[in-house]
């Protein structure tokens, strides 16, 4: 092979190894284009997850400075995970949660003890300076949820989450329970759960779908009538980018 053939043969490769880096960092996305916070303001920031406890924050991105954002999530080596300070929780904690309401014949597969960390909230630094978070959700309200605080109104739409699973697991159910509070709510609350978890990240989508209402003396409240949690591929084209600055 002449050395101008070598060369050109070197060249071709390096670009094939390199858009397929490429292509496997953003394969999440969803999308024609890189996700973009709009109308945003903070200059070049990093993203970064706690998985491995606070002070071992990882990086798995940026946001530019035009606010479009790429995601870079990295492998994290093994022996980090289970020296980690992070507790890791069995992912019917995680992603169903503590109060779980489903009963034996409703749930459709179910693989037990699987240990997963839940990211909770993307952060965002300026260096070693953490500024704030980052939020992808179907509109803003999203983000003044709170589950716990009947008297918050409840705002319905879509979320996702990153989770880390050490192992391969399963969990589909449709679960169903009757919430009752004395002269205040009598309803059905239905639950669907498709998760599929492979080691590593994955993605979890929320889904509010229907809520409950009523008066009482404190005033407006609501609750959960219908949610769905899932596993998804890729970004859903659907979700919007926010961010809160601290």
């Amino acid at each position: 092979m002449k050395v101008s053939s070598l060369q050109n043969f070197i060249l071709c490769l390096v670009i094939s190894i390199l858009l397929l880096i490429s292509c496997k960092s953003q394969s999440n996305l969803g999308t024609n284009s890189l996700p973009k916070v709009e109308n945003y303001t903070y200059g070049e920031l990093d993203l970064k997850v706690d998985l491995l406890g606070v002070g071992k924050e990882i990086n798995v991105g940026k946001i530019n400075e035009n606010g479009t954002i790429e995601f870079n999530w990295p492998e994290i080596d093994q022996s980090a995970i289970n020296e980690s300070s992070k507790f890791m929780k069995v992912k019917d904690v995680i992603l169903i949660g503590m109060s779980s309401y489903c009963r034996d014949d409703e749930i459709e597969e179910n693989t037990e003890n699987c240990l997963v960390v839940d990211t909770e909230y993307i952060y965002l630094y300026k260096g070693d300076r953490i500024m704030g978070i980052l939020f992808p959700a179907t509109h803003e309200d999203i983000l003044k949820n709170e589950p716990a605080n009947i008297y918050e109104n409840l705002a319905l739409g879509s979320s996702i989450s990153w989770v880390y699973s050490k192992e391969t697991c399963v969990f589909k159910a449709n679960c169903i329970k009757r919430m009752e509070w004395e002269g205040k709510y009598n309803f059905i609350r239905e639950k669907n759960y498709d998760i599929q978890l492979e080691k590593g990240w994955n993605m979890v989508q929320y889904d509010i779908i229907g809520k409950e209402e009523w008066n009482d003396e404190f005033g407006l409240a609501s609750m959960e009538k219908k949610g769905s949690k899932k596993t998804v591929n890729k970004i859903p084209e659907n979700m919007n980018w926010y961010i809160k600055m601290f």
